[in-house]
């Protein structure tokens, strides 16, 4: 068996369908807007709360994966999806190139939990 290449907790994701209200509470906290994505109407759909290395990841749009589900990123996705094909796990989908301008897929964990993986996109 391989070793499992390096993660850092990267985000958590969670409920927000008064996103302002959100962003102000969250902004108490010291973290600052980063990456958001609207919907064609301009409405916020997920805003991304940055403090360091890590964010909170702001939820409003109901089409979106199921709120409460944390992010790990890895500096190549690829490694750590054969590291974990050996292991019996599987992505729910193949590694998708996100508009914030990175690498993911989601995981379910034996409880249901869904875990999103993320990396840089290749050049």
């Amino acid at each position: 068996m391989s070793a499992a290449p390096d993660l850092t907790l990267n985000h958590v994701a969670i409920a927000a369908p008064e996103p302002e209200q959100s962003m102000a509470f969250y902004a108490a906290f010291g973290f600052r807007p980063g990456f958001v994505r609207r919907s064609a109407a301009g409405e916020i759909e997920l805003q991304q709360m940055q403090r360091g290395p890590v964010f909170v990841e702001l939820l409003a749009d109901k089409t979106a994966p199921v709120a409460g589900h944390f992010g790990l990123h890895t500096a190549d996705i690829a490694p750590l999806l054969a590291h974990l094909a050996e292991q019996g796990i599987t992505p729910l989908h193949p590694p998708k190139r996100g508009a914030s301008g990175v690498l993911w897929t989601f995981f379910t964990d034996p409880a249901g939990n869904l875990v999103e993986v993320t990396s840089p996109c290749p050049a």
